[in-house]
């Protein structure tokens, strides 16, 4: 037995340095340091592996046992974040190291010591790709002020992906901002101001609360991909004008007043106006079926180059849209469900999702009369009610598929 389980360890010892470095990056890189010392072919393993893995929060001791009655601090092994940032250090200096494609750090926000620790990681590391995970204790000390929130991106760093669950948005800068091309935002409670990345390509938001306007032409001009999901704007007014943009996803994009702020204008339920002017924009896809997510007061749209649009749910008391020329759009639909999965008071009766699916087919087919767009769209629209538990919900449905496959041929 010992003879055949020493016949397996030289076999994948035997692998290229490459692939184990590959497999390595599976691992806590405190393993792949650890497997450095197994033998003379293993040493420099942490200086190969593409991914660096870290949780910071694996270096504090009895930090769960520290609440906000007391400030006595956990217990930081600090010996050993020094030996990982060494070794990135080395890495980066040392001939046989690699440079690091993915940076992955997990860590709480409730210790100073962990976050400059990071921060100085995250410097070291360099990486193409940083993840970076941050949570805040529930029952930690005060909260840092959040003058202090400040997160450098180092210079290789491309794409950027932060879980930032924790009050405040850090404030994006650093020598690698200007070159990021991709950012992902979410779960973050308070976005105040946005940061300057003139390189970014592509932009997702999941779960994040906008405090203020939101006008990224200011901010991201060459952004070709913007992603919204579950997001909410604290500002009447939601302004996308992006000459680049070709992908815009808006699902569960709420616009409300800013908290403390009397209500929404009476009893009327729209709020808030969205202009979207994006003259490459290919593809729109619009779902509006949470019962939190408010009904605007308008939706304008101006892209030309439209092919694909899906539209699923949400209500806007006005909606004009203009694709230019006819045949524009050739794939998509238009879905709206009254009495549904939505509950009171976003759910309106039928024929107010039937007046929006006029005023969007007319703007989809600007050749046609006005008064002729219901017969010629009618063939392709379908009308069902299922029973959904206790209530039915009634469903309206235009294949656009089909629609404008008869309109081009």
């Amino acid at each position: 037995m010992p003879a055949a389980a020493a016949d397996d360890d030289d076999r994948f010892t035997a692998l290229p340095l490459e692939l184990r470095a590959q497999i390595a990056s599976f691992l806590p890189f405190p393993e792949v340091a650890r497997l450095a010392v197994l033998s003379r072919p293993w040493r420099s393993i942490h200086l190969r592996t593409p991914v660096v893995d870290l949780d910071l929060d694996g270096f504090l001791y009895f930090g769960d046992l520290v609440g906000h009655r007391t400030t006595l601090p956990g217990l930081l092994d600090d010996d050993a974040l020094l030996g990982v940032r060494d070794a990135l250090l080395r890495r980066a200096r040392d001939r046989e190291g690699t440079a690091v494609d993915v940076l992955k750090l997990d860590y709480s926000t409730g210790d100073p010591r962990i976050r400059r620790h990071a921060d100085r990681i995250i410097a070291l590391a360099d990486a193409s790709k940083v993840v970076i995970s941050v949570d805040y204790p529930f029952d930690a000390r005060p909260r840092p002020a959040a003058a202090a929130w400040a997160l450098d991106v180092p210079p290789s760093t491309r794409y950027l992906e932060l879980h930032w669950d924790y009050d405040l948005a850090p404030a994006i800068a650093g020598p690698g901002a200007a070159a990021l091309r991709e950012m992902e935002l979410n779960h973050i409670e308070e976005l105040r101001r946005w940061p300057h990345l003139p390189s970014l390509r592509d932009l997702t938001l999941t779960g994040v609360n906008v405090k203020g306007p939101f006008a990224p032409a200011a901010c991201f001009p060459l952004l070709e991909n913007l992603c919204m999901c579950t997001t909410n704007i604290e500002h009447p007014r939601v302004d996308i004008l992006l000459p680049a943009l070709k992908i815009l996803h808006m699902d569960d994009v709420n616009v409300s007043l800013p908290a403390g702020d009397l209500g929404r204008g009476g009893d009327d339920p729209c709020y808030g106006d969205i202009a979207v002017d994006a003259p490459q924009l290919e593809v729109l896809v619009v779902e509006g079926m949470s019962e939190w997510t408010v009904e605007y007061k308008s939706f304008t749209l101006r892209a030309p180059r439209l092919r694909r649009l899906s539209w699923c749910g949400q209500y806007a008391e006005r909606v004009a849209i203009d694709v230019g020329w006819l045949g524009g759009v050739s794939k998509g639909k238009i879905q709206f469900v009254s009495n549904g999965e939505r509950e009171e008071p976003y759910s309106r009766d039928m024929k107010y999702y039937r007046a929006q699916m006029l005023q969007m087919l007319q703007g989809l087919l600007p050749d046609l009369p006005p008064e002729t767009v219901a017969d010629v769209a009618r063939p392709y629209m379908t009308y069902t009610v299922e029973a959904e538990g206790m209530t039915p919900g009634e469903w309206l449905t235009c294949n656009l598929t089909a629609l404008m496959s008869t309109r081009t041929r």
